[in-house]
């Protein structure tokens, strides 16, 4: 069932069309990736959900209750965390989620406690939130995010100005939450390596429109990849991908095929059976290939 539902969303600054009729739908459970170059217009539809700015024309959907901009109820069902995370450095961070606690009409303070552990911060709470580092500051970020126990949480490029080690913290932690607190996640981000290690669903836009949305593995095994073959025997190989009709191409000593990544084994399959020695198999596509095929 969605959560979340856009249909015909549009967003016009002037002359410029920013997002264009614009229609996708998270469900509720969903890790949800929100794909797209810098200046796609994520963010400018991010802030429409969470009627920062208000729409050309179309409709958005929580829970089925069509957003209005006089009733704004539904974002009591609604947590975020646009670009970086913005604290008081010189408060701990406990101090710094109660001041947010009492804005969200949260009654029960002990709850700060709770959520402090829920991401690995309890330890840190009297800590200043000037000595935090980038990670702990997102973390803390995140947990500001659903200390009033929301449906939904929006987090936009979570892993930006973070070492490999802090964004793998940070999946793990959203993994965590996803599945302990029954939280949907929207991931926004310009990094398919990101999204692919952590949505199940996701949405690929550019220049304000939808370019394409499903799931995430189904659209990764859907897409060919460049797989490359080094043998001592060329002939044979190449006779054997024109007979099954695999596009592929001579580069030095290595024949680069275009193939299905479901397909990469059973091609492999057919190499040996028709007793081709092969001495290596590599996959050469890239992300960033595929990401710039969507966005081209």
């Amino acid at each position: 069932m969605p959560i979340l539902s856009v249909n015909n969303l549009s967003k016009k600054f002037s002359s410029f069309d920013a997002v264009k009729n614009l229609t996708f739908s998270v469900n509720k459970g969903d890790i949800y990736g929100f794909l797209g170059p810098n200046g796609a217009g994520k963010s400018t539809t991010l802030r429409m959900v969470l009627g920062l700015v208000h729409p050309t024309s179309g409709e958005i959907a929580i829970n089925n209750h069509i957003v209005s901009t006089k009733d704004r109820s539904y974002l009591h069902s609604i947590g975020a965390l646009i670009e970086s995370p913005n604290f008081y450095n010189n408060l701990t961070a406990y101090d710094n989620l109660k001041i947010f606690a009492l804005l969200s009409n949260v009654q029960n303070l002990s709850k700060i406690d709770t959520i402090l552990n829920q991401v690995g911060l309890f330890a840190k709470k009297n800590v200043k939130v000037g000595a935090y580092s980038q990670g702990m500051k997102q973390r803390l970020g995140i947990a500001q995010a659903i200390l009033h126990d929301p449906e939904l949480v929006i987090l936009d490029e979570p892993s930006n100005g973070l070492d490999p080690q802090g964004q793998a913290d940070i999946r793990e932690l959203i993994q965590q939450i996803n599945t302990q607190m029954g939280i949907t996640f929207i991931i926004s981000s310009h990094l398919l390596v990101e999204i692919e290690k952590i949505a199940n669903r996701m949405l690929v836009i550019n220049n304000g429109e939808k370019i394409i949305e499903g799931g995430v593995s189904d659209l990764m095994a859907s897409e060919k990849m460049k797989v490359r073959f080094k043998t001592n025997n060329k002939q044979p190989l190449l006779k054997l991908f024109e007979q099954h009709k695999i596009s592929h191409f001579i580069d030095n000593e290595f024949i680069i095929a275009a193939v299905q990544e479901t397909k990469i084994s059973s091609i492999i399959e057919l190499i040996t059976a028709n007793k081709i020695q092969l001495d290596e198999v590599r996959q050469l596509r890239t992300l960033e290939e595929l990401f710039l095929k969507w966005t081209e």
